[in-house]
Parts: structure tokens; C-alpha cells; sequence
């Protein structure tokens, strides 16, 4: 265990001077295949028969990932609006403030056509990542200095609100793992609302951090707080009430696991946001990059945990869950890898009504990888999907009950 632990922490070193969201997932390696053994489920369930997969519908670009998707019918050209994060062109988007960025999608059509935004509404066809634009960039504070990514966007009477994960260098100054730091990065949840998708105004503080996490040294495993370093939310609104599900460290034995918080207010308040469920008691264990979509009575959650291959990266597989009430869950089984590429990860999904039919299209991100020296970054997204039938829907209620 510990000796896995250090492996992915030596990686996390070598990506140091990038201080990417990569580092918090990597610390759901420490328990790997334990976590199968602790947590069984049906994790090593191999379900990827049941999935379609797409060509690449984005690529050449330096490192980019985690692709959410909204309809929005008011725009008759372009009714798709998509938002992914990372790095354009080169390491870090030079030119831009901190690391990684936001950058904003639109298309006709939900399975192509994808266009990037490049400011001053101007639209790349998605071939040019050096003409891109971020729409959100980290700015000079403890918590929002480094990074900003993981969005994930709902569309309420008009307007898109946005929860996002930032990264800052929390009291002393300092990343993690820089000389003289003390006191680790700063993981948090903001927030953002738009009446484009393109202009943000944010919240004034995270909406979900713990502030125990503010000016205290990391946990001896690496970039983590224990029950803190909260990030990769998922954001849902039903029933006059915003849902939000997020990552965080959970400790050596449930790695990075998903908490849940609530706003029954207004959105852009911080003190409006309760956490309900976190710390010791996560709603789902050792489920890293959650993102959470609802079919009816039935939510399904999608992530990236470890599961039986020792490597670090490729241990890692898309895995599928569901709740009928969005805190008591159950694990389906996960997808393997497309063939041409070693690992992918960071799924967002998004649901398609089609007449009677109803799909769940998860888009996910396509690792370099290679040997000896393992490329970390992503520079293909895809999309997979499966249609969910109304026997699917009756096994996963009786799967849910107590």
C-alpha cells in the first residue's frame, strides 16, 4: 500500500511545475486493487458490450479533457453548448493566468461539428487549439491561483450556472510540493453563472471547501487534506434545489471518495451551500471524477476508480453507478479502454431524448501513455453511449432498494 502510494507520488513530482487537476485523482491509486476488495459492488463487472463508441470528435490539442454538454433551444444555429478544461496549445496556456482553463464548445449537432471558442465571437472548427480562448482563468487568490476546471454546467430559467473546481496555493503562497510550503494546495468547488456560457460572473467565495483545508499541511501521502480538498463537482437542479456531488480525500483505506452538498437559496451564496454528506461517511467510496445525470426516478453516476491492473494510469476505467434517491448507490461495472489508446478517464455524461428513446452518451478523454516514460496527457475525446429502456430503469430500482 504505501509502497503504490509513493509510486504515484513520484509521477505526481515529475508533473510538479504543471499542478494539474491530475493530482488528487492520482491519490485514488493508494488503494487501487484494495479498493475492490474493500468495496466490491460489482466494480469488476465488465460491462462495455453494452456500449457504442464514437471516432474521435476532438483532437490535436495539447491536453485537454472532461467534456460537459447542454441543450439549450433558444439557439435554433448552434443548440448544443459544451465546456472542457486543460491546456490548448501548449503546458500551462501560456499567456493565460495560472494553468489550467475553461474553454467553451458549440455544435449543430450533438455527435460532431464541434467548434471552440476563440474570443470575440469567433469560432474555431476545433483544429486550431493555439486560436483558442479560455472563458474562465484562475486569478490571484488562496484558493483560485492555479487551477480551474471540472465544469459542470445546468441551464435554470435562461441562465447557465456552473460549478467548477479551483486550485490556489492556500495560506503560505505555495503549491504543493514547492520549497518552503506548508500547508499544501487549496482544492475547492466555485461557482458561476452566465446568460451566454461564454461571460462569467462568479461566486465570491467556493461554494464547497473545507475550512480545515485553509493554512493546514497536507496528508503525509501527498496534495490532499483528509476529508477536504474538495473538487470535479457535478451539478444537478430538481425541485427548486441545486444537487452537487464532488470528489474529495477520504484517507489511506477510501482514497478519493464523493461527498454531497445542497442550495436551496440562491446559488451565488456561499453561506447558501450545505454540505450533507462528506468526511468519514462519503456517498460513494473510491469513486474519483464523479459526474451524476438523472433518467426519470434514476441516477446514474459516472467516474474513474482503480480496478484490477497495478499500473497507476491504466488501472483506472470509466464505471458506472446508480441511486434512486442520489446518495445511496450502487456499482454496475465499468468500460474498458478503446483499443488504440491505454486508458480513458474523466467521463461526463450527457442524456439524449430521440422520440421514444432515451441514451446516456458519455463523453471521455484518450491518454497518450507509452513507455518507458508514460504520457499523462489526453489528446482525443470521444464520446460512448447506450440507450436505457424502461427494463433498465425497473432492474435498477430493485438493484437501490435497502
Amino acid at each position: 500500500m504505501a509502497l503504490r502510494a509513493l509510486d504515484s507520488l513520484a509521477l505526481v513530482k515529475e508533473m510538479n511545475r504543471f499542478r494539474s487537476a491530475f493530482l488528487l485523482p492520482l491519490l485514488a491509486v493508494t488503494v487501487s486493487t484494495l479498493a475492490v476488495e474493500l468495496h466490491p459492488g460489482h466494480r469488476l463487472t465488465d460491462r462495455s458490450q453494452l456500449w457504442e463508441h464514437s471516432s474521435n470528435i476532438l483532437s490535436g490539442f495539447c491536453n485537454m479533457y472532461q467534456m460537459e454538454v447542454v441543450r439549450d433551444d433558444r439557439d435554433w444555429r448552434f443548440p448544443y453548448h459544451g465546456w472542457f478544461f486543460g491546456w490548448a496549445a501548449k503546458d500551462c496556456n501560456p499567456g493565460f493566468g495560472g494553468c489550467d482553463a475553461i474553454f467553451a464548445l458549440r455544435s449543430a449537432r450533438l455527435e460532431s461539428g464541434w467548434q471552440v471558442y476563440m474570443g470575440n465571437d469567433r469560432w474555431d472548427d476545433g483544429t486550431h487549439p493555439a486560436s483558442w480562448v479560455p472563458i474562465i482563468t484562475a486569478r490571484n487568490e488562496f484558493y483560485d491561483g492555479w487551477h480551474n476546471g471540472d465544469p459542470s454546467v445546468v441551464l435554470v430559467g435562461g441562465r447557465f450556472y456552473m460549478a467548477y473546481s479551483s486550485v490556489g496555493r492556500n495560506k503560505d503562497g505555495k503549491l504543493w510540493g514547492e520549497a518552503g510550503d506548508k500547508d499544501g494546495s487549496l482544492l475547492c468547488v466555485m461557482g458561476a453563472i452566465s446568460d451566454d456560457g461564454l461571460h462569467w460572473r462568479r461566486t465570491p467565495a467556493p461554494i464547497a471547501m473545507n475550512l480545515l483545508d485553509v493554512g493546514a499541511p497536507p496528508v503525509p501521502e501527498g496534495e490532499a487534506h483528509l476529508y477536504g480538498s474538495y473538487h470535479r463537482p457535478s451539478l444537478l437542479y430538481e425541485a427548486g434545489k441545486f444537487r452537487l456531488w464532488f470528489d474529495y480525500w477520504a484517507g489511506a483505506t477510501d482514497g478519493v471518495s464523493v461527498g454531497y452538498a445542497e442550495n436551496a437559496g440562491d446559488f451565488m451564496d456561499p453561506k447558501a451551500w450545505r454540505i450533507v454528506q462528506a468526511g468519514a461517511t462519503p456517498v460513494l467510496r473510491q469513486f474519483p471524477n464523479p459526474d451524476v445525470v438523472k433518467i426519470r426516478e434514476v441516477y446514474f453516476m459516472y467516474g474513474d476508480p482503480a480496478t484490477d491492473s497495478p499500473h497507476q494510469w491504466i488501472s483506472r476505467r470509466i464505471t458506472e453507478a446508480v441511486s434512486t434517491n442520489g446518495r445511496d448507490w450502487v456499482v454496475l461495472g465499468y468500460v474498458k479502454a478503446d483499443r488504440d489508446t491505454p486508458a480513458t478517464h474523466v467521463p461526463q455524461a450527457y442524456v439524449q431524448r430521440d422520440g421514444a428513446a432515451t441514451w446516456i452518451y458519455v463523453f471521455y478523454a484518450c491518454q497518450i501513455g507509452g513507455e518507458p516514460q508514460y504520457n499523462y496527457r489526453y489528446d482525443r475525446i470521444r464520446f460512448m453511449r447506450r440507450k436505457v429502456t424502461d427494463a433498465d430503469l425497473a432492474e435498477y430500482r430493485v438493484l437501490c432498494r435497502p
